[in-house]
């Protein structure tokens, strides 16, 4: 028999929730813009015991760029590796077929670290404006001012008692990732706090 591709179509949780439109406070511009970053390849990375320095290695020598330190993000040709615990990170890419970053990290680092495949299991949801931090510390306990964490920030936290990995990615851009059963819950608590800004969904 002739060997036939299955194609995994990507669904996004929030494809029938995130709804396109202007909302809350209508007056002016509106103070934060939401839009889902889908599809994203999405692969956890834990480096094995005693193996990070070598890990490390292997990802510059591969990608031209070390892991980022702690509480950090680096990236390069439209990969990046964001810190998220110790020895931990998220690799995160955009425009690679299906698995297809973790085939390649799980080769490439092998012995040297155990990688996850998340891309089905986590929601990443952009968070841009001027009014992005103000919405984003209602929710935690990071210091979320410019001084102490601007761009390339990478941390682990909460907000509405759901466990949220949040990066900077610009000046007032921020990405959330959350496990993806936990999204619709925290995408209403999200827009909701972000009514009287005024909030565009994109």
């Amino acid at each position: 028999m002739p060997d036939t591709a299955i194609a995994i179509k990507r669904v996004s949780a929030l494809a029938d929730i995130a709804v396109q439109g202007r909302f809350g406070a209508d007056k002016g511009a509106p103070g934060v813009t939401f839009s889902v970053r889908h599809p994203a390849s999405i692969v956890t990375v834990i480096a094995r015991k005693d193996k990070s320095e070598a890990l490390s290695k292997a990802v510059e020598t591969a990608y031209r760029f070390p892991l980022p330190g702690v509480g950090e993000s680096a990236g390069k040709n439209g990969l990046a590796f964001h810190w998220c615990g110790a020895d931990q990170y998220f690799a995160i890419a955009e425009g690679k077929a299906e698995a297809e970053l973790y085939r390649e990290l799980k080769t490439r680092f092998e012995g040297l670290a155990s990688c996850s495949d998340q891309s089905h299991g986590r929601v990443i949801i952009r968070v841009v404006g001027p009014k992005a931090r103000a919405l984003l510390s209602k929710g935690t306990p990071i210091d979320l001012h410019a001084s102490a964490f601007g761009p390339g920030k990478s941390a682990m936290t909460q907000m509405a008692h759901v466990g949220v990995h949040l990066i900077q990615t610009g000046e007032d851009a921020f990405e959330l990732s959350v496990f993806r059963g936990f999204s619709e819950n925290f995408w209403e608590w999200l827009t909701e706090q972000a009514e009287e800004y005024g909030y565009q969904v994109l």
